[in-house]
């Protein structure tokens, strides 16, 4: 083990911990994963490549069992990789803005300062269907996502819903971009004075009744985008079918997709398999029955 390695194997962080001991080992983390499977425990490929890069960490119990097996294949000390976890943390693109978690269904949106409180037929709305298209650009940043959604009126008098787009870390408030495309038109639009957060009404061209459905189809625009490495839906309203359907530029194809799953925001993400894109360069997921979370499309 060279002295590079025991040193960041006390003093950390983990990511280069793991990174440096894994160099030392002369292993791939192909080869790392399959001696880490030969002893009875499962990890992906994409978590491995996370905890080296530092872009998520070991926290499910599999995932502890993983970590153990690691120092034991990599003859590090007893806990010596557990030791530089320390306490949880919370994830997702909503988890960096302090005091700021994404709705679950029914619960109120988090609305920029001075946009006020949600309508109160925000309540009043479920999605029957709802596609988002993703589109990213040859700088593997998202450039666009639109959004076709049927909503289901559960009383009478909805006659607007509102929208939220939480862009990546870094992305100005003022370049991202509400527009109305199919069945309603842009209201008020509020953005947060400092994050990328930005909260838009759209109106309905009629009052619903109970029952009565509403075909509706709009867009955030990003202007001044930086590099993605996914996109997530969190679910404000129950969806009894949901299709994510993501599109890279030809130039900047991806090496690996995979979906992944969040029970709430602040929970770990689960990488729950791993997505084949179409030769046009085009990957998408389907899902029936959300009841609320986040799904989402990652990509390396």
């Amino acid at each position: 083990m060279s002295h590079t390695t025991m040193e960041l194997l006390r003093v950390g962080p983990f990511h280069e911990a793991l990174r440096a001991a894994v160099e030392d080992s002369g292993l791939t983390l192909e080869g790392l994963q399959r001696r880490i499977r030969a002893r009875g425990v499962r990890v992906s490929l994409t978590a491995l490549s996370y905890w080296r890069q530092g872009r998520s960490r070991p926290e499910r119990p599999d995932s502890l069992r993983a970590l153990g097996a690691i120092e034991e294949i990599l003859r590090l000390p007893d806990g010596s990789l557990l030791a530089l976890l320390g306490p949880p943390r919370p994830r997702g693109r909503w988890a960096h803005r302090p005091g700021r978690a994404f709705p679950g269904p029914g619960d109120p949106v988090p609305f920029p300062p001075g946009i006020g409180a949600p309508v109160a037929c925000d309540t009043a709305l479920r999605a029957f269907c709802q596609m988002d298209s993703v589109l990213v650009g040859a700088d593997r940043s998202i450039r666009r996502v639109g959004t076709r959604m049927v909503l289901r009126a559960l009383d009478d008098g909805p006659e607007r819903c509102t929208v939220v787009y939480s862009g990546e870390p870094g992305v100005p408030p003022s370049a991202i971009r509400p527009e109305a495309v199919e069945g309603c038109t842009v209201g008020r639009v509020r953005s947060h004075p400092s994050d990328p957060l930005v909260a838009a009404e759209l109106l309905f061209d009629r009052a619903l009744h109970a029952g009565q459905t509403q075909l509706i189809e709009y867009a955030f625009t990003i202007t001044d985008p930086t590099a993605s490495r996914d996109f997530r839906r969190a679910f404000r309203y129950p969806a009894q079918t949901y299709v994510l359907d993501v599109r890279f530029d030809p130039s900047a194809l991806p090496r690996r997709c995979f979906r992944f799953s969040q029970p709430d925001p602040a929970s770990p993400e689960v990488v729950e398999g791993e997505l084949d894109p179409a030769p046009c360069g085009s990957v998408h997921i389907a899902e029936h029955g959300m009841g609320g979370g986040v799904l989402g499309i990652g990509w390396d």
